[in-house]
C-alpha cells in the first residue's frame, strides 16, 4: 500500500520513470512475496508466472509490468512503449493465443466528473 502512494507522487511529478521502477517493484513483491499469481490447486500451472518472465525479458529498461487485479484469474499490466507494441502484443499472443492481450490508451489527464 506504501507503494501507491509512492507511485501517485510520482505521477503528481510527471516522473513516469519512477511510476515505472515502482509498478515493477511492488509487482515483484505480489509475485514473489504475496505469491498470489498461481493457485495451490494448479501450482504447475502458471502462466502469469511465465507472462511476468517474458514481460521483463521483453520490456527491461524499456516499460513496467506486474500482476493486476487478484492474480490468481490470469491477468498482468503491462506498460509497453508505442514502438514496441506490435511487438510485445505479437509475442504474448504467440504463446498464450489470440486474445491474450488487450491495448489500452491512457488519457493525457486525470479522471475527470460528468453531469
Amino acid at each position: 500500500n506504501e507503494k501507491v502512494v509512492l507511485q501517485s507522487e510520482a505521477l503528481s511529478k510527471n516522473d513516469f520513470e519512477q511510476f515505472k521502477k515502482l509498478i515493477i517493484e511492488s509487482g515483484f513483491s505480489s509475485y514473489m512475496y504475496n505469491q498470489n499469481v498461481y493457485t495451490q490447486k494448479a501450482g504447475a500451472d502458471q502462466p502469469l508466472s511465465l507472462a511476468l518472465c517474458i514481460s521483463e525479458q521483453l520490456l527491461k529498461g524499456k516499460g513496467a509490468w506486474r500482476v493486476h487485479g487478484g492474480g490468481f484469474a490470469g491477468t498482468i499490466q503491462a506498460f509497453v512503449p508505442d514502438d514496441m507494441v506490435d511487438s510485445y502484443t505479437m509475442a504474448m499472443k504467440t504463446i498464450f493465443g489470440d486474445d491474450a492481450c488487450y491495448v489500452l490508451s491512457i488519457r493525457p489527464y486525470g479522471g475527470v466528473m460528468l453531469a
